[in-house]
C-alpha cells in the first residue's frame, strides 16, 4: 500500500493536517500521527485504502460505529474524510492520539500489578459498555489496545466490529407465561488466528468470543508469553503443538485439543485474576463470564486492594 510521506497534507472535515509520521499498520489500513496546522492539537489518522465500493461501505460502518460509541475507555473518532490517488479511494478516520503506544509494545516492559489491574478493569469496562450497545468488537488483540500518556486504555481498530443478529426463541413455561430468549451469532470468520475463540473457526459464534479475546489479553499481560513474527514478538495466550509449534489457544483448542491452558509459576497476578482469566478462556462459551460479570469482579478486587493499601499505610505510620 501506498505509504505517504513525512509533513505530507491531508484534509480531514475542516482540519488540515500535516503527516508527522507512520504508527504502524491496522486490521485495514495504515495509521499515522498527524498534527492540525491550525491548533497544533496532535491526532492519529487511520488511512484504509479502498478499492471497490464494498469497502468503502466497510470503512463507513466503521465510522459509523465508532460514532455511536462514547466511552472513556473506546477510541474517540474526531472526523472522516477521503482522497483519490492512482492507487484508490484513500478513506480517512481522524482519532484522538494516544501517546502511550499500543499494548502489544507495553508488554515489552514490566509493569506493577496495580498497572496490570487497571488495565484489564478497563478494558472489561470498555468491553461490557460495547456489548450493552449490541456491539462486538471481534478483533480484540493487544495490539488493539491503546495507552495514553498517563498510561490508559482506549480500545481502538474496529474494523470487524458489528452489530449482533439477534435470533429470537420464545419458550413455554410451567405457568403458561412464555419466556423470550435472544442468542446473538455471527456468521463471518474475523480476527486473527492465534488471538480468536476456538468457535470462530467453525463460523458460527456469538459476543462471547470478545470474552475469550479478552481472556487471552489478560493472559498476555499477567504471564506475558508471546510469539516471534519477522522479529517482533506478539503477546498472547499459546500453546505448543506438534509440527506447528506456539499457536494461539484458541486455534489450538479447535483444531487440536481443548484442553485448557494454566499459568506457569512466574504469572504475575493474584489467584482471583489468574482464575477470572482462564474462566474466560473456556473452551465451551457458555462457561465464559460476561463483560459485565467480568468487570464487575475486577471492580471487588480492586476494592479490596485499595483498602488493603490503606490499611498498609496506616500500620506504617503508627509503626
Amino acid at each position: 500500500m501506498e505509504i505517504l510521506p513525512i509533513n505530507f497534507e491531508i484534509q480531514v472535515g475542516s482540519k488540515r493536517l500535516k503527516i508527522q509520521r507512520k504508527l504502524g499498520n491496522g486490521a485495514f489500513g495504515v495509521v499515522y500521527k498527524a498534527k492540525d496546522k491550525a491548533s497544533s492539537r496532535i491526532y492519529a489518522v487511520k488511512d484504509i485504502l479502498c478499492e471497490d465500493a464494498s469497502e468503502i461501505i466497510n470503512v463507513i460502518n466503521e465510522i459509523a460505529t465508532l460514532n455511536e460509541l462514547s466511552h472513556e475507555n473506546v477510541i474517540a473518532v474526531k472526523g472522516a474524510d477521503q482522497f483519490v490517488s492512482r492507487e484508490g479511494v484513500h478513506m480517512l478516520i481522524l482519532t484522538e492520539y494516544c501517546a502511550g503506544g499500543n499494548l502489544n509494545e507495553r508488554l515489552k516492559e514490566a509493569s506493577s500489578e496495580d498497572e496490570n489491574l487497571r488495565w484489564m478493569l478497563q478494558m472489561s469496562h470498555a468491553l461490557s459498555y460495547l456489548h450493552s450497545n449490541e456491539v462486538v468488537h471481534r478483533d480484540l488483540k493487544p495490539d488493539n489496545v491503546l495507552l495514553t500518556a498517563a498510561g490508559d486504555v482506549k480500545l481502538a481498530d474496529f474494523g470487524l466490529a458489528r452489530e449482533f443478529i439477534a435470533l429470537k426463541t420464545n419458550y413455554r413455561l410451567e405457568d403458561d407465561s412464555w419466556l423470550t430468549y435472544y442468542q446473538y451469532y455471527m456468521e463471518t470468520g474475523a480476527g486473527i488466528r492465534d488471538w480468536v475463540a476456538p468457535e470462530v473457526f467453525d463460523g458460527h459464534y456469538t459476543e462471547k468470543a470478545d470474552i475469550f479475546s479478552l481472556g487471552v489479553i489478560f493472559f498476555a499481560i499477567l504471564q506475558r508469553d508471546y510469539i516471534s513474527i519477522n522479529g517482533k514478538r506478539f503477546y498472547g495466550a499459546f500453546k505448543r503443538v506438534r509440527d506447528l509449534g506456539k499457536v494461539g489457544l484458541g486455534y489450538a483448542m479447535a483444531k487440536h485439543n481443548p484442553r485448557k491452558i494454566q499459568f506457569s509459576s512466574r504469572a504475575q497476578g493474584s489467584e482471583p485474576q489468574q482464575e477470572l482469566t482462564l474462566e474466560c478462556l473456556e473452551y465451551d462459551k457458555d462457561d465464559r463470564p460476561s463483560a459485565d460479570e467480568i468487570h464487575q469482579q475486577l471492580e471487588e478486587l480492586e476494592i479490596q486492594n485499595n483498602w488493603m493499601m490503606t490499611l498498609a499505610r496506616e500500620y506504617c505510620a503508627i509503626m
